[in-house]
């Protein structure tokens, strides 16, 4: 890398090493994903002192550089994959490898401005983990329990044990999530605001706080657009398709879907909104996937507030 300011830089994650681009320079750098090359890159990128290091969220590889790039105070920000391949085509970038990749990104950047990096407290990370487990320990039980209706008599009762001992693991875990909230009085303030709304119980209250820590932060558009509930068109020429959604944050969207499963038969606004897009005729998908949007709005003006669910009149 050279040494003048003022760049762009893009980074290409693999499980094993980092393809780094910087934009106006012909050559992409390698180092390994691990403690001694990220090392390396920060140091290497703190005397090129970037406007912005675009990173690709590519399944959690990305988090140890992310991270570590942020506490050396490096200005960098994680994109959508989805947003990147999109903006790919339309500038006709077709060809793909991991150093093509990463000026990809470095460009992306420097069009696009995407949304610096927040950086979760320590707390969330803990929260964080702890939720990732319990959802990992639920589709094992999942697949535990599916098994069962297959296994041979011989080993079913191996089958029963593990499911037992799934459902004793999941249980430890919901009880060190209770302790955390018992210990932390500002996170217990917060779910208890959004455990307000019906429909939203401790798993997404605490989904929300941990994987979210945007919420209450930005305007309705862009949140929704950060857990990909904005909806794109996918039209072209004189055909107009349906509006999709889609990237985004997949463990929020996933709560928020069973939580206003829940919302559209006890929470009278959510369920108000349903009843009225099924009346016009929408199908049962579309219609639940707009009350979602809708109660993440909802949400969103309440952490803004700091205010409990209101049943009389939407934020």
């Amino acid at each position: 890398m050279t040494t003048s300011s003022g760049k762009f830089v893009g980074i290409d994650v693999a499980k094993d090493k980092l393809d780094i681009a910087v934009l106006g320079e012909k050559k992409a750098s390698q180092v390994g994903n691990d403690e001694r090359g990220i090392a390396k890159l920060i140091k290497e990128l703190q005397v090129l002192k970037p406007i912005l290091i675009v990173v690709e969220a590519t399944g959690g590889y990305q988090r140890a550089v992310v991270l570590g790039l942020y506490e050396a105070g490096l200005p960098v920000a994680v994109v959508n994959p989805v947003r990147v391949r999109q903006y790919a085509r339309a500038s006709g970038l077709l060809a793909k490898t991991d150093k093509l990749d990463a000026f990809n990104l470095a460009e992306f950047g420097k069009q696009m401005k995407p949304r610096k990096y927040e950086a979760k407290s320590e707390a969330g990370r803990d929260v964080s983990a702890l939720l990732v487990r319990r959802r990992q320990l639920e589709e094992m039980l999942k697949a535990e329990k599916s098994r069962l209706r297959t296994v041979s008599p011989k080993m079913r009762g191996s089958v029963e044990r593990m499911i037992e001992s799934l459902k004793e693991e999941i249980k430890r875990l919901e009880k060190d999530l209770d302790q955390f909230m018992k210990e932390n009085e500002e996170w217990q303030a917060q779910e208890q605001i959004l455990t307000s709304a019906k429909g939203v119980g401790r798993i997404t209250a605490t989904t929300l706080l941990a994987e979210l820590p945007e919420l209450g932060k930005l305007d309705r558009k862009k949140i929704a657009a950060l857990v990909g509930l904005a909806p794109m068109n996918a039209d072209s020429g004189k055909k107009r398709g349906y509006r999709k959604t889609k990237g985004g944050r997949m463990e929020v969207r996933n709560v928020l879907y069973m939580s206003t499963l829940v919302a559209t038969r006890y929470n009278p606004l959510i369920q108000a909104q349903y009843q009225e897009l099924q009346r016009r005729g929408k199908v049962k998908k579309v219609a639940l996937t707009a009350c979602m949007r809708k109660f993440l709005t909802i949400l969103n003006a309440m952490m803004r507030d700091q205010q409990p669910f209101r049943y009389t009149a939407a934020p």
